[in-house]
């Protein structure tokens, strides 16, 4: 058999027979094809430098004074490098991109449980990412929306947002995080938030908010959201932000004519009927609506 034909067994992992073994150990690239071989054995994520490796490949294929290659022989030692450089991409592929992605769709709820046992409950329109490797050692959780958090006690525990980073050790507690708004409430325990540099701390029943970039306090008597049991509630909130949360509770799309959207809004909505829930939203503000399918129009009578 030729030598190209063995070294093609050899990288396809086909088992050489005693003679094949023996011509595969007597061509001139032999100790150059194990040493590769080798090298990817024992790789170690941490102290692998892929230009390094590359270095001592293009070393193994220039000529000696007392090794000389076939441009076969080349040919392989180029395809094996090429082929543990793949290997080495999916390795960091499968290990380091083991992000988990939670999320739900337009009148959706769902609640995951995280690897430590913290319970998230997610609102509607609403993702959290987290890796789950080393997740003991570094509890960070990427959030874009709105999810009520129950924390397993341990180390440090941080919800990332776009708008800022919420710490805690183990509590209870809710963020929303959409458009220009950025609220957390705190319902157990003791919350940290992270807003452009100034750190604020939350006490139980303590709400921090942040519209169009006003920062606000308040508090609230309530042990849990209000919409993990199919109500939205808010108290003085921009008429803009009821009307966007309708949206994403009812799947409509909701227009409307010569409204002050910036007028503030205290009431309620629930989310399993939307003739009540319109009404709800409508009669305090003294508006009226019309309905066609999933568009809703809202102006003055």
């Amino acid at each position: 058999m030729k030598e190209e034909e063995i070294i093609h067994k050899w990288l396809d992992h086909e088992e050489l027979t005693k003679e094949e073994l023996e011509a595969f150990q007597h061509m001139e690239g032999y100790a150059s094809f194990m040493k590769i071989s080798e090298n990817a054995r024992t790789f170690k994520s941490p102290t692998y430098s892929i230009p390094e490796e590359l270095e001592k490949i293009k070393a193994y294929t220039k000529p000696h004074k007392k090794v000389s290659f076939s441009t076969s022989s080349i040919r392989m030692i180029m395809r094996i490098a090429a082929i543990f450089i793949l290997g080495i991409g999916m390795y960091f592929t499968f290990f380091n991109e083991s992000t988990i992605t939670k999320q739900t769709l337009i009148s959706e709820k769902a609640s995951t449980t995280l690897p430590d046992q913290t319970m998230v409950t997610l609102n509607s329109l609403s993702s959290v990412r987290y890796k789950e490797k080393d997740w003991d050692e570094n509890r960070k959780i990427e959030l874009d929306g709105e999810a009520y958090f129950k924390v397993a006690k341990g180390k440090k525990f941080d919800v990332i947002t776009s708008a800022g980073i919420v710490r805690v050790l183990g509590t209870q507690f809710a963020v929303k995080q959409r458009k220009d708004y950025f609220e957390v409430i705190c319902y157990e325990g003791l919350v940290r938030v992270l807003y452009k540099n100034k750190t604020s701390e939350l006490p139980a029943g303590s709400i921090f908010r942040v519209v169009k970039g006003e920062v606000s306090n308040s508090t609230t008597s309530f042990t849990k959201p209000s919409w993990i049991k199919n109500r939205s509630v808010f108290n003085s909130t921009p008429y803009r932000y009821i009307l966007r949360e309708f949206e994403r509770q009812y799947n409509v799309k909701i227009t409307t004519k010569n409204i002050d959207q910036d007028k503030l809004f205290t009431g309620n909505f629930v989310h399993s009927d939307i003739q009540t829930a319109l009404q709800s939203i409508t009669i305090p503000m003294r508006l009226e609506y019309k309905m066609n399918d999933n568009h809703v129009t809202l102006y003055h009578p």
